[in-house]
C-alpha cells in the first residue's frame, strides 16, 4: 500500500509582495493574489512524491508562490509575464495540432523541460524547430487568417530567416518590430538519416518525438535530449569537456525581452541553485526512468515515470 506522505509547505512559499506582480494583457496583480491564496490553501495539506506518467500526459502541479531568484542567475521574468509565455506555447502547440505541423522544442526550451521541467529561469526566449517547408507553411496560414480573428502573429525579415511568433497584445521588444516574449521558429534542412539546423542530428535521436513539460503543458521534444546535445556539443564550448547538461548553467549577455546585450555572461555549476530553482534529479531501474522534481535538495514535489527509451543513448 502507498504511504501517503502529506505535507505543511506554506512555510517555503516566497511572501506575494516579493514575487514581482507587473500586470500583463492576461494577468493582473489581483489574478495572481487570487491563485496565491489558491496555492496557499494546496501547500498547506500537500500530497509528495505524487507518482505521474509521461504517457497519460497529466497537468502536473506548479506553484508560482514558490518562486525564488538567486543571485547568481537571477530570474528573467515574473509570474504574469511567465503566464503569456505558457499560453504563448500552448498556443503555438494548438495551432501546429490543427495544421499537421510538426514541431519539437530547442535549444534553451528544451533545455528547461529537461532541467526544470520548466522555461529555465534564467532565460527569457523560447525556441522551436520545424521544418523549413513547414516554417513557410506557417507564415502562409498567418497571412491567411485576419489580424483580428486571431491573438498571435509573425514577423520574418525574410523568406530565408528565422520567424518570431508572439501575442498581438504583447509590448515591443526594444525598438524591434516585434514583441517580447516571443518564440523564435527555427527551419531544419534534412535527408533520410539526419535533420540539421546548427550541426547534424541524427534522427534516431529525433523521432518518434515525446511529449514533455514544461510547467504546465506538454510540448513534443526529440525523443533523446542527451542524443540530441551530445550531437550539438561542438557548438557549446564550455560543455564539451562535461559529460552531463546538468553541471553547467549560463546566462548569456543578451536580453531577449529588450534585444540588446544587457547581462553579464555568468557559468555556475547547476548544482549551486538546487536550493532555489526547482530541479530534477533522475532514477532509472531496469524497465522505468523517473524524472522527481525538487523544490530543494530534500523535498520531491512529484515524480514523472518517463519512457525509458528517452535515456537509451547515454
Amino acid at each position: 500500500n502507498d504511504v501517503y506522505n502529506y505535507s505543511n509547505l506554506t512555510s517555503l512559499m516566497t511572501p506575494f509582495e516579493e514575487l514581482g506582480s507587473e500586470s500583463t494583457f492576461c494577468c493582473t496583480r489581483d489574478t495572481l493574489r487570487e491563485q496565491y491564496e489558491s496555492e496557499y490553501k494546496e501547500l498547506e495539506y500537500y500530497h509528495l512524491n505524487e507518482l505521474y506518467v509521461q504517457d497519460q500526459q497529466p497537468p502536473l502541479p506548479y506553484f508560482y508562490s514558490l518562486w525564488k531568484t538567486s543571485v547568481l542567475l537571477p530570474r528573467l521574468y515574473t509570474p504574469c509575464e511567465h503566464k503569456v509565455m505558457i499560453n504563448l506555447l500552448n498556443t503555438f502547440h494548438q495551432l501546429c495540432k490543427s495544421n499537421n505541423i510538426t514541431y519539437m522544442i530547442c535549444d534553451g526550451t528544451l533545455l528547461g523541460s529537461y532541467r526544470n521541467h520548466d522555461i529555465l529561469p534564467y532565460d527569457d526566449d523560447l525556441d522551436v524547430l520545424v521544418s523549413e517547408y513547414d516554417r513557410l507553411r506557417l507564415l502562409k496560414i498567418k497571412d491567411s487568417i485576419s489580424d483580428d480573428q486571431r491573438s498571435w502573429t509573425m514577423f520574418s525579415r525574410g523568406k530565408n530567416s528565422l520567424a518570431k511568433f508572439y501575442f498581438r497584445e504583447s509590448k515591443k521588444a526594444g525598438r524591434t518590430k516585434w514583441k517580447w516574449p516571443f518564440i523564435d521558429i527555427f527551419g531544419f534542412q534534412e535527408n533520410s538519416t539526419h535533420i540539421w539546423f546548427e550541426a547534424p542530428v541524427d534522427k534516431k535521436y529525433i523521432y518518434p518525438l515525446v511529449l514533455r513539460p514544461i510547467a504546465s503543458q506538454w510540448l513534443w521534444s526529440p525523443r533523446s535530449i542527451f542524443g540530441y546535445y551530445q550531437s550539438l556539443q561542438k557548438r557549446y564550448e564550455l560543455y564539451s569537456e562535461s559529460p552531463s547538461f546538468d553541471q553547467t548553467c549560463l546566462q548569456q549577455r543578451y536580453s531577449h525581452r529588450f534585444e540588446e546585450e544587457r547581462h553579464k555572461f555568468t557559468a555556475v555549476n547547476c548544482s549551486q541553485l538546487h536550493n532555489i530553482y526547482p530541479y530534477i534529479r533522475r532514477t532509472c531501474n531496469e524497465t522505468k526512468c523517473f524524472e522527481h522534481l525538487m523544490i530543494n535538495e530534500n523535498t520531491t514535489m512529484y515524480s514523472l515515470n518517463m519512457d525509458k527509451d528517452a535515456y537509451a543513448h547515454l
